[in-house]
């Protein structure tokens, strides 16, 4: 006698079942094939810039996408490049530059448009893109998805060896050891000068394109359109580059290497006495400072010691690294530091004790009176996945197109709309023109809009206080003018449709106090940033990337902003706490694109 399990028998019968049925109604041999299938064949097609071989801050790339390239599927398509960072060869001190921890290599994109292959019809335009993608790589964001954004594109990324252990919170910006823009000091005794010749080489970058086409899922019929013509405009400067968060004095100064001593004993620690004179102290192993090649600052670096951001100590000269070494072994082990000469604390200044937990930090880029240092991007390609739809398939599209039908192309993208706010304005009423038959959702970031020099901009200093609390000390933006800041907004409001949009305001004090976090503010953040298809994964940077969102529809809809009046109204009543800078409020409104083919003409619905 047999026993037989009633789950397992229903299995059964249903896939012998699914199997006769596919088996019936396919016309051809085999199990599972789908008569409506067009069996594809692909490749990798290699388009180069066609108006030079390099380009650095704000030059205009330009592609022409031949219409010989008939069809390519715009998701798996990508821009590469060969980089080199330099910094500035008038430099008197060294110091690790990279790019953006956010957004690696897009930060060096600053608008791209797509034509037609003919330049008869604007098909896109994406006006403050490192703004948008910030955005996107902000909230729609895993684990995985920033170790492939760190690999492709040069984003940062947190690794152990640079892991804090002061207690603050955690940086993408302290991977020092395996990032592409440097080779790694070797670990032993170094006197080798941190220099463009000596540390600095070049990388090449493989970069998805976040426009609305080249996010689409549908092949691009690009043969119908006469080919395209696209054109990127490179970003400036002092937009781009960033220091390690861990030599910053601006930004966790808890996480930067912490003085010790001047003598290296572990049991009496000596401090480094007011009005005395020193070239050689001693750091201690907190924050993973127990290697020469764990430690962030480099030789040729300009330093300086504080404890509390606002208040550094003053020496008779600027201290610059001329050695880092190993002094001991075991419990006993310290990095050594050795200055190119000796340099005295002030006399009427603080004496500097192991237990009062001076951090150094880097002043390399500070103490310049300017600094300027430099991109290159060279052999800069468009690598297209070419689709061949077969000859069946364009023959019967070319038939429809000289009978006279129209073939309809939708994407998603997204219009940036500008409105500048002065700091003293505390109630604005924020309009947004978007004239869209089928809008999605707006995403507004009132990013900072002061005039920063390269040299505040790269260092920090004078930027956006992020938080400021006992963990971190101090959090200043290094993303200014890209990531959008809360600037002590304390409610908000849309005006759309005739009506308040929601019923009530949203309140937004909790986040912009750094304290806590307001729910309802983040929900719109996550319906809209759904409807623009890049929904939230993560909310942890939604102070350093503050943005003011709004869903216009439900479940992927679409709304009509086509004659409509849309209004964001902002409120800032914190009457202890006034907003601290000028704005620049980058609205993007999220719609649906389409674009109409016929066989003589292109045009575009927005």
């Amino acid at each position: 006698m047999y026993i037989y399990d009633t789950q397992v028998l229903k299995f059964f019968l249903i896939y012998f079942f699914y199997i006769n049925i596919n088996y019936k109604m396919s016309e051809t041999t085999g199990f599972f094939v789908a008569d409506n299938k067009i069996p594809l064949k692909e490749r990798y097609s290699v388009v180069p810039s066609s108006n030079g071989l390099s380009y650095d801050a704000q030059k205009l790339i330009e592609f022409y996408i031949p219409p010989t390239i008939k069809y390519f599927n715009p998701k798996n398509s990508y821009l590469e490049f060969d980089l080199e960072i330099k910094q500035p060869e008038s430099a008197t001190y060294n110091t690790r530059l990279q790019l953006d921890s956010l957004i690696g290599g897009q930060i060096l994109l600053d608008t791209v448009r797509t034509y037609s292959g003919d330049k008869s019809e604007l098909l896109e335009e994406l006006r403050h893109y490192p703004v948008h993608v910030a955005n996107k790589y902000a909230y729609h964001s895993t684990p995985t998805l920033r170790e492939l954004r760190s690999i492709n594109e040069g984003a940062g990324i947190w690794t152990p060896d640079a892991r804090g252990t002061d207690g603050t919170t955690k940086s993408d910006c302290v991977n020092h050891k395996y990032t592409p823009y440097y080779s790694k000091v070797a670990d032993g005794t170094t006197s080798t000068a941190f220099t463009n010749s000596n540390y600095y080489h070049q990388c090449k970058l493989k970069l998805p394109i976040h426009t609305g086409l080249f996010q689409n899922d549908k092949v691009v019929p690009c043969g119908l359109m006469n080919g395209l013509f696209v054109t990127i405009l490179t970003s400036e400067s002092k937009k781009c580059f960033r220091q390690l968060d861990s030599v910053s004095r601006w930004r966790r100064l808890k996480l930067n290497p912490k003085f010790h001593s001047v003598d290296g004993s572990i049991g009496a620690p000596v401090a480094w006495a007011n009005g005395s004179t020193h070239d050689t102290f001693y750091v201690d192993p907190t924050n993973n400072n127990w290697s020469v090649e764990n430690f962030p600052l480099v030789v040729g670096e300009a330093i300086g010691f504080s404890r509390d951001v606002t208040n550094a100590y003053k020496f008779s000269a600027v201290p610059k690294i001329k050695q880092i070494e190993v002094s001991g072994a075991g419990a006993s082990k310290l990095l050594k530091i050795t200055l190119n000469a000796s340099v005295t604390l002030d006399a009427g200044g603080d004496t500097m004790f192991n237990a009062s937990h001076n951090f150094l930090f880097s002043d390399s880029v500070s103490a310049e009176t300017s600094y300027e240092p430099t991109y290159l991007m060279s052999d800069v390609n468009l690598v297209l996945n070419e689709v061949d739809m077969g000859a069946k398939a364009e023959a019967d599209i070319a038939k429809d197109m000289r009978e006279g039908k129209m073939m309809v192309y939708d994407f998603l993208s997204a219009q940036c709309y500008n409105h500048s706010q002065l700091k003293g304005d505390r109630v604005a009423s924020i309009s947004i023109p978007g004239n869209h038959a089928r809008a999605k959702s707006i995403v507004a970031t009132p990013v900072d809009a002061s005039v920063y020099s390269t040299r505040d901009a790269i260092s920090g200093s004078g930027t956006y206080i992020i938080n400021s609390n006992a963990d971190d000390i101090r959090l200043q933006s290094s993303q200014s003018g890209v990531a959008g800041i809360s600037n002590r907004l304390t409610e908000y409001f849309w005006f759309y449709d005739g009506k308040n949009q929601p019923s009530r305001n949203v309140k937004t004090s909790k986040i912009s106090g750094q304290k806590s976090v307001d729910a309802i503010a983040l929900l719109e953040t996550d319906k809209a940033f759904f409807q623009a298809d890049m929904p939230s994964l993560q909310m942890t940077r939604y102070n350093e990337n503050f943005v003011v969102s709004r869903a216009l529809g439900v479940n992927k809809g679409v709304y009509s902003m086509i004659g409509k009046d849309c209004r964001l109204n902002v409120h800032y009543q914190d009457v202890a706490n006034a907003p601290s800078k000028d704005m620049n409020w980058c609205n993007m409104v999220y719609h649906v694109r389409r674009i109409n083919i016929r066989a003589d003409s292109i045009s575009v619905e927005v």
